[in-house]
Order: structure tokens, then C-alpha cells, then sequence
């Protein structure tokens, strides 16, 4: 079974095309033997999509934010570049 610490915060799960929360996810997650909880479990980190027991189940995980020279961009607080420490 799937545990509600799985499924981060803004990842984007779809069963059938219609968006689900965490406990829908949770339910059914019941009936899945371990292949298919490892499998999503996967899911949840790159994203994808996979048939369990007729439901097509969509994974869109958090998108990063890229600078055009394909690196992760750091959004530090604005400093005083006068200031002290």
C-alpha cells in the first residue's frame, strides 16, 4: 500500500484523465500487488503514465525550473550588498 508521505506536494496524479487526491490514491493503491506499487512509486519521481487493473494512471511530478543553459536556477532572497555580517 501506498503511504501519504509517497505523494509529494505538486505532483499532479490522474486516474482515467480526471485528477485525484491523495486518499483516492491511497484506496487504490489497495488492490495493487508490489510490482505495481514499485512501479508508481517510480512514477511519482520522473513522471509517466501505466495501466493498473483497467485505470490509466497519469504522474506529472514538480517541474524544475531551468536556466536556457539547462541548469537548475537558485532563487536567493535579495540582500543589501552594503550590509554586513
Amino acid at each position: 500500500m501506498i503511504s501519504k508521505q509517497s505523494i509529494r506536494k505538486g505532483v499532479t496524479i490522474k486516474f482515467d484523465g480526471i485528477e485525484v487526491d491523495k486518499l483516492t490514491v491511497i484506496k487504490a493503491s489497495e488492490s495493487w500487488n508490489t510490482n505495481h506499487e514499485i512501479y508508481f512509486k517510480k512514477l511519482l519521481k520522473q513522471g509517466g503514465s501505466l495501466t493498473i487493473n483497467g485505470v490509466m494512471i497519469e504522474v506529472k511530478p514538480l517541474e524544475k525550473a531551468l536556466n536556457s543553459k539547462g541548469e537548475m536556477t537558485i532563487n536567493l532572497p535579495p540582500c543589501d550588498p552594503l550590509a554586513r555580517f
